[in-house]
């Protein structure tokens, strides 16, 4: 009987070791990989927080909820282009923004960077893990300005 404790403990250890039975996800394919960040990407520069809490991994961490709401609050009414396709960088992902916000008073804002977006297996398929807004340019205006300084014509 010990010796068959012992081809059972052997099997088991091996099992456990090679990964089998407890892993619930698959390998992802850097197509899903940019698939997910570019879904990701559309629904945070589209001011889409639901969508884009949707598409994280833990959808209910409550400091990667603020941080998918304050990303997105910006864009609600005025959206911004990203620049397809997402882009690998290492084992992340970056891809492109840009838009205008234009307010009531004349003002109005260029904005542009890189959103980057670490991108991870689950048992949903592809989701984010996290992401971080990456060489930000923000250039403020006035439509004024066009008119009163020769440089802006």
């Amino acid at each position: 009987m010990s010796r068959f404790r012992s081809v059972v403990l052997v099997v088991l250890a091996s099992l456990a070791a090679s990964g089998c039975g407890g892993s619930t996800t698959k390998p992802l394919s850097p197509a899903a990989q940019r698939d997910v960040t570019e879904r990701f990407a559309s629904a945070v520069f589209h001011g889409d927080t639901d969508v884009a809490r949707s598409l994280l991994a833990n959808a209910n961490e409550p400091a990667l909820v603020f941080l998918v709401r304050r990303a997105a609050a910006p864009w609600r009414t005025q959206h911004a282009s990203i620049h397809r396709p997402a882009r690998r960088l290492g084992k992340r992902w970056t891809i492109g923004y840009s838009g205008t916000r234009t307010f009531t008073d004349g003002r109005f804002e260029r904005v542009s960077g890189h959103l980057i977006v670490n991108v991870v297996p689950s048992a949903a398929g592809a989701r984010v893990r996290f992401f971080a807004l990456a060489r930000v340019d923000q250039r403020f205006s006035t439509h004024h300005d066009g008119v009163l300084l020769p440089s802006k014509r």
